[in-house]
C-alpha cells in the first residue's frame, strides 16, 4: 500500500519569482547543505523557454529506527528529477524521488499558483511506496515524517532566500 501526502506553502513572492529562484544555480546546493545534507551533485541542470528540468543527487542521513537502519545504513543516497513547466498564470512539476537500496520511492507533482498580486501558493501532492514485504509500510511512513520535517526546513530556507536575493 502507498502512502499519500499533501502540503501547502504560502510564499510572499510571485510564481516567476519562485521559479527564478530555481533558476538560480546556486540555489541548489544552498539549499541541500542548509537542510542538512552530506553531499549534493547537480547532475541535470536545464532551462528552456519557461521550462525548467532538475536532477540532484544527495547523500542524506538517515535517522532511522532500527528496522530500516538495517537496511539502509547510516546515510542513503537520494536522486531527485523535477520537471518544471509554465501552467497558467503558475508553474507545475513532475517529480520523482529514488533512494539506493530501497526499493520504490516517491513520485507526485507540485504546482506554484498565484494568490493575489504577490503571493503565491507552493502546493505538492505525493506518493510515497516501498516495496519491501513486511516492513514497507513501517519504511513509508517513516520517509513521511522525515520529508514534513524537510519541507519545513526547505519553507524556512526559501523564505530566507527570497528576502536576500
Amino acid at each position: 500500500m502507498a502512502t499519500k501526502l499533501s502540503n501547502t506553502d504560502r510564499y510572499a513572492a510571485t510564481p516567476e519569482r519562485l521559479l527564478d529562484m530555481m533558476r538560480s544555480e546556486e540555489y541548489w546546493p544552498a539549499k541541500y547543505e542548509a537542510l542538512g545534507e552530506l553531499e549534493f551533485t547537480l547532475q541535470e541542470f536545464a532551462q528552456d523557454g519557461d521550462a525548467l528540468s532538475v536532477t540532484s543527487r544527495r547523500v542524506v542521513p538517515a535517522d532511522l529506527p532500527g528496522f530500516a537502519k538495517k537496511i539502509v545504513g547510516d546515510k542513503t543516497v537520494v536522486v531527485q528529477s523535477e520537471r518544471w513547466r509554465k501552467d497558467g498564470t503558475g508553474y507545475t512539476c513532475d517529480f520523482s524521488v529514488s533512494l539506493d537500496k530501497v526499493p520504490g520511492g516517491m513520485t507526485g507533482w507540485m504546482k506554484i499558483v498565484a494568490v493575489g498580486e504577490s503571493e503565491s501558493d507552493w502546493i505538492l501532492e505525493y506518493r510515497i511506496k516501498v516495496g519491501i514485504p513486511l516492513v514497507g509500510g513501517k519504511f513509508e511512513g517513516v520517509m513521511k515524517g522525515e520529508t514534513e520535517a524537510s519541507l519545513k526546513k526547505e519553507f524556512a530556507f526559501n523564505s530566507r532566500w527570497l528576502s536576500s536575493h
